[in-house]
């Protein structure tokens, strides 16, 4: 601080000396005004001084209290792991803990780290950051992604809400820092809302059982906390880390070693972060192998240079269509890949070209930038995306879309990188010819494909029936070939009579050949009002959109959305995502129904019925142009727009639709204005303190959906006076995420209410004193009760009171009387979804359960023979464990006449996490596992964290099985009934101990070997012999996409020489072979065309490795190999980015020639290499970090001038090599001697 006041004071000074033109020691005429000057600086910038100073020093503080006990730690009872490397780019800084921090840029993170300092950051912490760093995750960790300028804590929330996977590192003294805690807090609250964010935690030193009941150091560190923080604090802390404590994860030992652990950390992170790819309705294609063929064949990728082809054709022609399985087809050629879809709409929109251009830079670098302007936008993607082998699809351009200032010059890419552009106009494209762009004229289907696809949608088949024959070509011969028009045709056409199959064949012919829209516009008009009604909604509003809500809403306005929706559907005018959940439509249906809505009125577009557009919404709100016929208003500006006075709604009589401006407020007096509101979505903006909030007279009589998620409302919110007795409609009311609430409002009485969302009330300052009142609830349907806030449920029991309810969530809750309010939840026939801590629930006699989902814990589940519709269940911390019926009751079953339950059930996801036992209803078996059934139905398994569990229920019924993962169960000795999976594709078996064999492997690899894509089998360190590497070539399934063996040290007697040739295993990709010291030979590696991550370690007595046909191979790591002499066929090695070698004894020579993407070289403890010669590199100015440790006889690292890109230079223990010449930049040199 002390340097800090002194620096500054030094530049005031020698500013005000060279404005006074100090020279020789003489000062000019203008001294006086000179000193005056400086006397204003001083006196500006000094409590600028005081105030920084006071604020370090409190912060120095607060990081002494936390780091007081760390100080006195023993450094000697902490493990070195075997090569400690400097964090590339990284600046260390003091303080303790990885939340005590400088805030980082807005960028999305895939991987969040959090940890005690002091105990890790050196050991586990470095090691898994560098191996994440080596895979190109982007990972936050302490102050290396930092930027000034920001609060501490905001900037780790945020950074964690950015997040995809976490990852805490549970030391002894984690729970000590109430930063590290606060974080935790935040990480399980941030998985609660999004199931699908992930928590890896590693118990680092420390019992789990310690982290799970808070007992141990982390009973000392809360006996500490209480003295300073409250009660609620400290149960939140508590809760995060029962939470976590509870999950899967590695518990590293002092004997352990670490580099290994975060091998296998890193490695499940890949896991989980693979590509997604475009879906396609791969169904409904015809006749599209050609063009994909000849797309394929123009992007030649087998050169190097810089490809572009242009595809082109009218609307609804297939263009999408084809992109999108063309990218499907090829991604796996590139480092990273982006899909932009609909650019045409999206460049019209506010800030269009930033999304477009947002878009491709979060594609390729996995960060998110500030863009500010185009020509930021553009250099991003020039300065870093460019530096990858991408291909970019850039869907539905036209004539006003500037490739080369949006995207800048293709030419400035990596070699290899390809470009997809599809537009209607070829005269667009014509001009990207400068960039060598080829075009491909996506043509109309033949009329004998016509007919096909025609016929698939009119008949349900590939061809009509003889009587509609001539009348399915005539009308096929009026679509020009068009797909989507066929499609669109051919659906309003099923089923129809012959009479309205002539009519229509009448009305098209007299529609112009070119006009495709009045061709589409024929299935509109053919459609009643209401269904019209949907179709224009969806078509402005809802694509890509939950179809949950707006339903509530047609269904108020008496649309008939079920059979609307359904028509509209079955015309192909409207489609449903995979999860069946999401509105979809062809781009040219949505320009239909735009320009049908804009036709209503051309010239003023504010008395249109449906405003999309900001500008429009922005003027009819701002000018007051509102008009009887407006029927649905968004504005998706990201400005704010933080006053809309009642004047501004005023003759909006008939609007059902508005989505308010972010950070909008409501003000003045709403009196009879708005009349047929029935949706507000509004991010209600307090504003600041004194702004006048006066809202009055707010009750909308046919409001169904209210929406405040996110909002700054308050308890002193105008609209909580008349909620009440406004809303006698009212379906949904979600208060999620409202921060500043601290007591619920008073919820309508009306017993309409269907969805209630209280959850995540983050921030919620509440003594838990308030009380829910279900007893008038007794119409719904979704119920999501927060963490706090509710001390107790009054009005009844859920069973008794919400008989339609579909999906419960407590899991969270805490009040007082959950367990009585629960107590009759069994006799519930609706409920489809229930996540709670206790699933111990009394169930009528003769009745049966419509759950589909059921997540429980710490309770016995009971009753599952007639969770008949169970399709998801999972079993959590449950001491009590799990039933498992036998198929000697099926005599009791049938007296009763009830089918036993393992044989109707429709239970496909099974996942038991440390349910400590099962057992069988009989008891009388001594080997229960043999007589044991699972729900032949299932295809997902995952028994994990079992470690009571003594045995494992025979799998032969489970023919339908697709994944299979057995984790950290250390008692079973065999898995029965391996040999029946026919259908399985994953079997991943970890940390078995006490597994002796596994009879049936070969059978099911036999069986499935057309299937089996991720075979697993590590840590099983009692297993006596797999048939896999001990059979014939054929146990070896060429379907198979990764493949790991590891920590099976059994297997070595007898001892394994020499693996069954790989040859045939063409699409593997992934392959982990370790702790094989006698195997000398691995046949057919070279030819795995497909391979893309290579890991051996600890095949000590192999001696060659032949890599000659790995051209697609990304990563390769070779540890622990001694008598490794050669290794042949780098120079085919095109695509490798990552090369590890450790201890490599023998290694002599190493020939890098022929290597043009390397990026990342680690060598390390190979003590017969003397030269590493950088300068063979083919394309040197690509590596980015370059560590080389403990080579005590390299004496020479050529071509270190030519590493333009270099990063991260590491030359620790290499105290034979000579002086390291001037790279041109300042970098970090391990080595004290050079």
């Amino acid at each position: 601080m002390e340097a800090f006041t002194s620096s500054l004071a030094t530049i005031i000074f020698y500013a005000v000396a060279k404005e006074s033109q100090i020279s020789d020691g003489m000062f000019s005429s203008g001294m006086t005004s000179n000193i005056r000057g400086a006397a204003t600086v001083a006196a500006l910038v000094l409590p600028l001084i005081l105030l920084y100073k006071l604020l370090w020093s409190r912060r120095r503080s607060t990081s002494n209290d936390e780091t007081s006990d760390d100080n006195n730690c023993d450094s000697t009872s902490q493990l070195q792991p075997d090569s400690q490397l400097p964090l590339p780019t990284a600046q260390y800084f003091d303080p303790t803990d990885s939340s005590d921090l400088l805030p980082f840029p807005s960028v999305e993170y895939e991987v969040f780290l959090s940890f005690r300092g002091p105990d890790t950051r050196h050991q586990i912490t470095d090691i898994l950051f560098r191996f994440l760093v080596h895979l190109k995750i982007h990972t936050f960790k302490d102050d290396d992604e930092l930027r000034t300028g920001e609060g501490i804590w905001p900037s780790l929330v945020k950074a964690i809400g950015q997040s995809k996977i976490y990852v805490p590192i549970l030391s002894k003294s984690y729970a000590h820092s109430r930063w590290c805690l606060k974080e935790l807090v935040e990480i399980v609250e941030n998985m609660r809302q999004d199931k699908r964010r992930i928590v890896l935690p590693i118990f680092y030193m420390v019992d789990p059982r310690d982290v799970r009941h808070q007992t141990g150091p982390y009973r000392d560190a809360f006996r500490e906390h209480e003295k300073n923080f409250d009660r609620q604090t400290i149960q939140n802390w508590k809760a995060a880390l029962t939470t976590v404590g509870a999950l899967k994860g590695w518990h590293v030992t002092h004997n352990d070693e670490q580099s290994k652990y975060a091998d296998l950390v890193s490695d499940s992170i890949w896991s989980h972060l693979r590509r997604f790819y475009c879906t396609v309705e791969t169904d409904e294609l015809v006749a599209i192998d050609g063009h994909v063929e000849e797309v394929v064949k123009r992007l030649s990728l087998d050169f190097k240079d810089v490809t572009m082809v242009g595809l082109h054709g009218m609307g609804g022609i297939g263009k999408t269509t084809l992109a999108k399985v063309v990218y499907n087809k090829i991604l796996s050629h590139f480092d990273r890949c982006s899909f932009v879809e609909n650019i045409r709409e999206t460049q019209h929109q506010n800030d269009g070209i930033f999304k477009i251009q947002k878009k491709i830079i979060e594609d390729a670098t996995r960060k998110e930038d500030r863009v500010c302007d185009v020509s930021q936008g553009r250099r991003i993607i020039m300065d870093r995306v460019s530096q990858f082998k991408v291909l970019i699809v850039l869907d539905d351009v036209d004539e006003e879309f500037k490739f080369g200032e949006v995207v800048g010059n293709p030419r400035g890419f990596v070699s290899g990188s390809r470009f997809i552009v599809t537009s209607r106009d070829c005269k667009m494209l014509s001009r990207l010819n400068e960039n060598k762009c080829k075009l491909y004229e996506v043509q109309a289907l033949s009329p004998s494909h016509s007919v096909k696809l025609f016929s698939k949608h009119a008949f349900k088949k590939d061809y009509p029936p003889p009587d509609y024959e001539i009348l399915s070509s005539d009308i096929v011969s009026t679509m020009g070939g068009l797909p989507l028009a066929l499609e669109v045709v051919g659906s309003l056409l099923h089923r129809e009579e012959k009479s309205i199959w002539e009519a229509k064949l009448k009305q098209l012919r007299e529609v112009p050949e070119k006009h495709a829209i009045e061709r589409l516009k024929i299935s509109y008009d053919a459609l009643e009002y209401e269904a019209k009604e949907i179709f224009l909604d969806i078509a402005c509003f809802y694509i890509g959109r939950k179809k949950v809500k707006p339903f509530y809403m047609w269904n108020d306005c008496n649309f008939n959305p079920t059979i609307n929706i359904n028509l509209l559907i079955q015309r192909s005018m409207v489609k449903i995502d995979q999860d069946g959940c999401r509105f979809q439509m062809h781009d040219q249906l949505r320009d239909m129904g735009r320009e049908i809505v804009r036709r209503e009125n051309i010239e003023y577009p504010w008395m249109r019925s449906r405003i999309w557009t900001v500008e429009t919404a922005v003027e009819l709100l701002h000018e007051k142009k509102g008009s009887e016929q407006v029927k649905a208003i968004e504005v998706t500006t990201p400005r704010p727009y933080t006053n809309l006075a009642s004047e501004c709604f005023v003759n909006l009589s008939s609007l059902r639709y508005f989505k308010a401006p972010p950070d909008a407020k409501l003000k003045g007096d709403f009196d009879n204005l708005l009349p047929n509101l029935r949706w507000l979505k509004m991010r209600y903006h307090r504003g600041r303190l004194g702004d006048d909030d006066h809202l009055i007279n707010f009750h909308m009589k046919k409001l169904v959906i209210l929406d405040l998620s996110g909002s700054d409302v308050c308890n002193d919110w105008g609209g909580w006076t008349h909620l009440k007795q406004m809303a006698n409609n009212l379906k949904t009311l979600n208060l999620s995420k409202c921060g500043r609430l601290t007591r619920l409002p008073e919820l309508p009485q009306s017993g309409s209410l269907e969805v209630l969302d209280l959850s995540s009330y983050r921030w919620l300052k509440s003594t838990r004193d308030d009380e829910l009142d279900i007893g008038k609830l007794r119409n719904l349907m979704v119920l999501r009760l927060p963490r706090a806030c509710i001390k107790k449920i009054t009005g009844g029991t859920i069973g008794t009171i919400s008989k339609g309810l579909r999906e419960l969530d407590v899991e969270e809750c805490e009040c007082e009387n959950l367990a009585h309010v629960l107590a009759d939840v069994g006799e519930l026939q609706s409920l489809q979804i229930l996540r709670t801590r206790s699933a111990n629930w009394k169930q009528g006699t003769h009745q049966q359960s419509n759950l589909k989902e059921l997540t429980t814990s710490s309770s016995p589940v009971v009753d599952l023979p007639r969770l008949l519709e169970l399709e998801t269940l999972v079993v959590e911390s449950c001491e009590y464990g799990l039933e498992i019926p036998t198929p000697a009751e099926d005599d009791h079953y049938a007296n009763n006449q009830v089918l036993p339950w393992w044989k109707i059930s429709k239970l496909k996801y099974l996942r038991l996490h440390e349910a400590s036992r099962m057992w069988c209803s009989s008891g009388t078996n001594n080997n229960p596992g043999s007589n044991c059934r699972l729900p032949s139905a299932l295809t997902r398994l995952h028994i994990i964290c079992c470690t009571q569990l003594e045995w494992l229920p025979n799998l032969e019924n489970m023919e339908n099985l697709i994944e299979l993962i057995i984790e950290n169960c250390p008692m079973p000795r065999e898995i029965q009934g391996l040999g029946s999976l026919k259908s399985l594709q994953t079997l991943q078996i970890s940390d078995v101990a006490n597994l002796r064999r596994l009879d049936g492997l070969s059978g099911c690899l036999l069986s499935s070997a057309n299937k089996l894509q991720e075979l697993c089998i590590q840590d099983c360190p009692r297993l006596a012999a797999l048939s896999l590497i001990t059979g014939s070539v054929a146990t070896m399934p060429s379907s198979l996409q990764r493949l790991v063996i590891t920590g099976c040290t059994s297997l070595l007697q007898p001892p394994v020489e020499r693996l069954p040739s790989l040859s045939h295993m063409t699409k593997l990709m992934s392959i982990e072979i370790m702790d094989m010291p006698s195997l000398r030979e691995i046949e057919g590696f070279g030819s795995l065309m497909s391979l893309f991550i290579v890991k051996l370690r600890n095949c000590s007595s192999l001696e060659r490795l032949e890599l000659s046909g790995l051209r697609k191979l990304r990563s390769l790591q070779i540890m622990d190999m001694p008598s490794l002499r050669e290794i042949e066929g780098f120079a085919s090695l095109k695509s490798l980015a990552t090369l590890q070698l450790t201890d490599c004894t023998s290694l002599k020579m190493l020939d890098l020639s022929g290597l043009e993407n390397l990026e990342v070289l680690d060598i390390s403890r190979c003590p017969k290499l003397e030269t590493v010669a950088l300068s063979s590199l083919s394309n040197p100015g690509k590596l980015r970090s370059l560590e080389i440790m403990e080579m005590p006889s390299l004496r020479e690292v050529e071509g270190l001038a030519n590493l333009k890109s270099l990063q991260t230079l590491n030359l620790r223990g290499c105290t034979s090599l000579g002086n390291v010449t001037s790279l041109g930049t300042t970098l970090a040199v391990g080595n004290d001697k050079c």
